[in-house]
């Protein structure tokens, strides 16, 4: 009788254990999953890996001109050993980047690159200035490799994207990116008087165990940036 009852109260406890590790570790991935997070120029100077040069006060952070496709900065979103590929798990970023529109209009060439990235591929978009209006749209995909902290294998892609009916109203002040890595899938909006909206599969495919990151890279070399503040958020399915 006394061994039958000690055979249940391992199997009692071996249960209770199993049952708090198993509460733990999803504790774990919610205090992680959602993420959200408005990313002021003082809040990106300590908590962004930025690889270039920069100013900045308490209304923007100022990026110099530098070299082609370089990487500019990078904030860890999700850690790896997080997320998986699974579809079922799948994420939702969204990226809004407030820029100073009117700075930015200033500017003779102004196309900085925004997306994810899980530290190796990058996805995202370009958004282009308003000299490119007349024949390109304002934003469209654009994906690739870091290589040493420059995109490399850059593709873009403006396929089936509609062009501004008036070309010279400028650069928009707010950019809205969002992007179903699971699904390869990317959306963006961007507030002109008209609207404009874009949406396009990706080829990469993000390897989401590596961890997720928030990414910008420059275009051409001699473009500067300034930017206003950049809010992220991360939503799991």
């Amino acid at each position: 009788m006394l061994m039958v009852l000690s055979t249940v109260l391992i199997l009692v406890t071996t249960l209770l254990t199993t049952t708090v590790e198993a509460e733990t570790e999803v504790k774990v991935e919610k205090s992680i999953l959602p993420y959200h997070q408005l990313m002021t120029p003082k809040w990106l100077t300590k908590h962004a890996k930025i690889h270039v040069s920069y100013t900045y006060t308490t209304n923007y952070l100022d990026i110099p001109a530098g070299v082609a496709n370089q990487h500019i900065l990078e904030v860890p979103l999700v850690p790896p050993n997080v997320l998986t590929n699974a579809e079922d798990q799948c994420v939702t970023v969204t990226i809004t980047i407030s820029l100073d529109a009117t700075w930015a209009n200033g500017r003779s060439d102004h196309d900085p690159h925004f997306g994810v990235s899980d530290g190796d591929r990058f996805i995202g978009f370009i958004v282009v200035d308003k000299n490119n209006y007349a024949g390109l749209p304002p934003c469209y995909s654009a994906e690739g490799d870091d290589v040493k902290d420059v995109l490399t294998n850059l593709v873009h892609d403006a396929a089936g994207a509609k062009l501004l009916s008036n070309p010279s109203q400028g650069y928009s002040s707010e950019v809205k990116i969002q992007i179903r890595p699971c699904e390869k899938w990317g959306s963006c909006l961007m507030e002109h008087a008209e609207g404009f909206r874009f949406i396009k599969n990706y080829q990469r495919q993000l390897d989401l165990t590596k961890g997720l990151y928030f990414n910008m890279y420059c275009h051409n070399a001699g473009e500067a940036y300034r930017i206003e503040h950049i809010k992220v958020d991360v939503e799991m399915d």
